[in-house]
């Protein structure tokens, strides 16, 4: 009896600890600041540049990112009902989303800058192979390239993961390179 009062008294107190983040750097590309407890993984989605979990916490990252170019040209040249802008941006991933997530909601829209970045912020829910997920997405207009930032959980989790979510997107940051692809930008 006393192992398992001491058991739920270490559940509850690690439930409890606030969360300690890490700045992870991608190719001085951009960083994202992400819960220590993350562990590098290359098995959440093939196009990421970044993707961290959590197991024990089913808790998981990955930033994808996408040249302002290839889809500015796409909408460009596709007569498609689209901008080439950040609104276009989010209505192409909108659709992207309807064919993988079933009863997919988006709820918690909101137009905003990330480190001087204008950016679209938005939340989720909708079933996955069967999984109810809850996600927190960013959608982050670079310099170069259009970013996604998505962190997800078992949608019965979302509400408890939401300030750490928060923090991880509004940690985002472009960074400035200096090889001959980002001079003078």
């Amino acid at each position: 009896m006393k192992k398992i009062l001491l058991l739920i008294a270490f559940v509850t107190f690690s439930c409890n600890v606030k969360e300690e983040f890490k700045t992870i750097t991608i190719s001085n590309k951009y960083s994202l600041d992400i819960p220590d407890s993350f562990e590098k993984v290359d098995n959440l989605n093939e196009e990421a540049t970044l993707q961290y979990q959590n197991v024990f916490k089913e808790f998981y990252v990955i930033v994808m990112e996408e040249p302002k170019e290839t889809f500015d040209t796409a909408v460009i040249t596709n007569d498609v009902d689209m901008t080439p802008d950040l609104e276009g941006y989010f209505k192409a991933i909108q659709l992207n989303l309807k064919e993988g997530v079933k009863n997919l909601k988006i709820f918690n829209q909101k137009n905003t800058e990330i480190n001087g970045r204008k950016a679209k912020v938005f939340s989720m829910t909708g079933n996955v192979q069967g999984y109810d997920i809850f996600y927190r997405y960013a959608l982050i207009q670079g310099k170069k390239h259009y970013y996604q930032v998505m962190l997800w959980t078992e949608k019965k989790n979302g509400e408890s993961y939401l300030a750490a979510m928060d923090q991880s997107i509004n940690s985002f940051k472009e960074l400035i390179r200096h090889d001959k692809l980002y001079k003078g930008q």
